[in-house]
């Protein structure tokens, strides 16, 4: 007969340095706190959509003032992406991203825009006032010239025929510092 005989298995406690676990766990701790001001602060939060109210900014250009067409043509709106997203409630919505380039020699304070939104059919589908660039929001500081910054905008309900490959953006209002 075999007998392995009794083995005892012994764990020594770890010793564990106290000071250096308090102190990671207060840094996890103080970057998330971090993360979540900076989040709250700098959000970019849309303006409501056009019908329930539109954003005022003193000293807006607008089409009609010799200044507006000049600077204008200053600023461009380039790679203009529009995709379809399910919110919270789950309507669908267009999300229209791009990057708002100041070719222009001063710096651009607010911006807005007219969003037109078409079906497959090609009739007008969902329009929108949206001011992607305004003082008071997000990083709270105007483009610099020759700046380029990336926008979101997005526009709910959308119907089911949407058609993303097919929208119209026309720079409606300029604000220059």
């Amino acid at each position: 007969m075999y007998n392995a005989g009794m083995t005892e298995f012994r764990m020594e406690p770890r010793s564990q340095n106290r000071t250096v676990t308090i102190f990671l766990m207060a840094a996890v701790f103080a970057l998330g706190a971090g993360a979540v001001f900076f989040y709250i602060r700098y959000q970019d939060r849309n303006p409501p959509p056009s019908g329930e109210g539109l954003t005022v900014i003193p000293g807006m250009l607008r089409a009609g003032d010799s200044n507006f067409e000049f600077y204008k043509n200053r600023v461009q709106i380039k790679n203009v992406k529009a995709s379809l997203g399910i919110n919270f409630a789950q309507n669908r919505i267009a999300i229209i991203e791009g990057i708002i380039a100041n070719e222009g020699d001063r710096k651009l304070e607010a911006l807005e825009l007219h969003i037109a939104l078409y079906d497959v059919w090609d009739k007008l589908s969902k329009e929108r006032i949206a001011t992607p660039l305004r003082p008071g929001i997000g990083l709270k500081r105007p483009m610099q010239p020759l700046e380029r910054r990336t926008f979101t905008v997005f526009i709910e309900p959308i119907e089911q025929f949407w058609n993303p490959k097919r929208l119209e953006i026309e720079i409606t209002g300029l604000k220059y510092h």
